[in-house]
């Protein structure tokens, strides 16, 4: 076997391997282009010919339509399926990302999803590796699935909670809205706090995974009351090491991550400001006040995983109803005190989907899993990297 053989045989079967991964139509053509090409003698013939028949110019305008075009398709491969760009556009990640940082986003690790528009066909292609605690990633911001025609970049959903908790008239209330497919949602940028499967609880500001406090909770930004006996020099030292100040009801109040604030000693000078215990947030998740639940007391909760039943009751009902209707295209009512899917009485569900539990490391700026619930699987588009936790 020739050189030229070998080449034209490991060519044909890498492309036929990438073809069958990637499971796209366009790189099936192509293929079927590139044997005939290849294997087809009375084609290459015809090919050959045609070439010959040529000037050097044409030749040269070809070449290039040629090479242009494969860089073309080449580039769309690498942007669909291995890797892509993202911009942060908010301070949500600070003091880790900030805004304006432009990342290459790992699509390859988890695999790209396929279907991502239909929960039923829905999949995702081999990745190199499962989701982990800790890891940034970018995914379709899932409240974004309904928009204002006149507004698409305020939140229809917190516009609605917003009328009803405020009891006033809402001037958006009225205008026309409009469903957004999932790959025309906006983007988001967090870091995965919980997998499917954990139960979560947030006390006092700290996640707890099964139980077990989160490792990357010393990385988040938390808020703290300085008391007002700190020595000068000290407190120029926190001051010169917070992310924000400022002074909130006569309280000097400072931002910092919570490892800074133990490497340096300061937990003397620094008394953590958090929502009281059983002081209920409607604007929290699942903006249910009879759970009495906020942004730092939360829980416990079990996160959906695929394929995994629940029992459905009217206690846990607010927690899953956005998953079981929005997410996973069923129709859910509550009538006397029962639950009907799709008009059937309903007393367990089964999940289609993994989901997951996201936060930014800037807590008090962040708008996270906390005010609109659980990541689907399908939305997640790729990862930024993984934060190695350092004490």
């Amino acid at each position: 076997m020739t050189k030229k053989e070998i080449t034209r045989y490991t060519l044909t079967i890498i492309f036929l391997l990438i073809c069958i991964w990637s499971q796209s139509w366009i790189l099936i053509l192509l293929l079927l282009g590139h044997f005939i090409i290849l294997w087809h003698q009375p084609t290459r013939k015809k090919l050959y010919q045609f070439w010959n028949r040529k000037g050097a110019r044409k030749k040269n305008l070809i070449g290039w339509f040629l090479a242009s075009f494969y860089a073309i398709i080449i580039l769309l491969f690498i942007n669909n399926y291995l890797f892509g760009i993202y911009t942060l556009q908010s301070s949500s990640m600070e003091p880790t990302y900030h805004t304006g940082n432009i990342f290459i986003m790992n699509k390859i690790e988890i695999g790209t999803g396929k279907s991502i528009d239909d929960v039923d066909s829905y999949h995702r292609l081999i990745g190199l590796d499962d989701l982990d605690y800790g890891e940034v990633i970018v995914f379709y911001f899932p409240e974004a699935d309904t928009v204002f025609n006149d507004a698409p970049k305020e939140n229809y959903h917190f516009k609605k909670r917003e009328a009803k908790i405020s009891g006033k008239p809402n001037n958006m209330a009225n205008k026309p809205i409009a469903f957004t497919p999932v790959h025309e949602r906006p983007r988001f940028i967090k870091r995965i706090v919980a997998l499917p499967g954990d139960t979560l609880q947030i006390k006092d500001g700290k996640n707890f995974i099964n139980g077990e406090k989160y490792k990357y909770n010393p990385i988040f930004i938390n808020k703290y009351s300085l008391a007002a006996n700190t020595p000068k020099n000290i407190r120029s030292s926190i001051l010169n090491e917070a992310n924000a100040t400022y002074t909130e009801d006569n309280q000097q109040i400072i931002e910092i991550q919570s490892k800074t604030v133990t490497q340096h000693n300061w937990t003397d000078y620094l008394e953590s400001v958090e929502r009281p215990l059983n002081l209920a947030d409607p604007y929290i998740f699942p903006f249910s006040t009879s759970s009495l639940w906020n942004a730092s007391y939360w829980g416990p909760a079990v996160i959906p995983a695929k394929d995994s039943t629940i029992e459905l009751n009217e206690t846990n009902l607010p927690l899953y109803w956005r998953i079981i209707e929005a997410y996973e295209g069923n129709k859910v009512e509550l009538k006397n005190g029962k639950i009907y899917l799709n008009d059937k009485e309903c007393k367990k569900y089964t999940f289609k989907m993994n989901y997951y539990w996201v936060a930014g490391d800037n807590r008090p700026h962040s708008f996270d899993s906390r005010y609109w619930g659980f990541v689907p699987e399908n939305h997640i588009i790729g990862v930024i990297n993984k934060l190695p936790f350092t004490k």
